[in-house]
């Protein structure tokens, strides 16, 4: 069982340039029932640096972002145990296309991504890259409402462990998320999502509930 907030912000340098952060915080509890006492964690998670480039706005908006995951938070290794933190860096290299569809009043984008993971270097684990793949569409029946469809698809590499490849380690996800978005007022928006397992290995999995609360304004 996992709860997460995740915080984040960014700041537009320019009109096409943007920089972010993104704080996680995770309470997680692996649940046992032959464990009287079972594995839980909770802290802050590992800080995530992000940049994104606009480099189209016409015909679609093309945007490539880099993003840079650091060991900030706690690694422990125990049996049964979902630390908070990986203890490893990634780095993420992605491209995001999107249009609209007007003048239907609709959007759709899709993403491409890579993930370059490091080693654990305290238990020589090296978890390998991932491919992400990431798409959605959405409609606004009224101008403070928008329904979307999001699909969510990860597919990793072997993983290594003291420098032997091991193919057991290979992760595999695929998410659909009917998500609702609401205007509550001015830019500041409300949204409900979720999310559905569709297929997978290695990957948390089941019914996951988002919610999130997001703003925009000027300094």
């Amino acid at each position: 069982e996992s709860r997460a907030v995740f915080l984040e912000g960014f700041f537009g340098l320019t009109d096409w340039l943007n920089v972010g952060v993104q704080i996680p915080y995770f309470d997680q509890v692996f649940r046992d029932d032959t464990r009287a006492d079972p594995p839980s964690d909770a802290g802050f998670s590992d800080i995530r640096l992000l940049t994104k480039w606009r480099l189209l706005q016409r015909p679609a908006v093309l945007t490539f972002k880099v993003g840079a995951k650091i060991p900030t938070g706690r690694f422990r290794a125990q049996d049964g145990l979902i630390p908070v933190g990986e203890g490893q860096w990634d780095l993420d290299f992605l491209v995001q296309v999107g249009r609209s569809l007007w003048p239907l009043p609709a959007y759709a984008n899709v993403e491409l991504g890579y993930r370059a993971r490091a080693e654990n270097e305290d238990i020589l684990r090296d978890p390998g890259d991932e491919w992400l793949f990431n798409a959605e569409a959405g409609y606004a029946p009224r101008r403070d409402l928008m329904l979307a469809l999001k699909l969510e698809m990860l597919r990793g590499k072997a993983g290594r462990v003291f420098g032997f490849e091991n193919a057991s380690l290979k992760k595999r996800i695929t998410y659909v998320a009917p998500t609702v978005g609401y205007t509550l007022f001015g830019q500041t928006q409300a949204e409900a999502a979720v999310r559905y397992t569709l297929s997978g290995r290695n990957f948390p999995a089941g019914f996951q509930l988002a919610l999130g609360l997001s703003s925009q304004f000027d300094l």
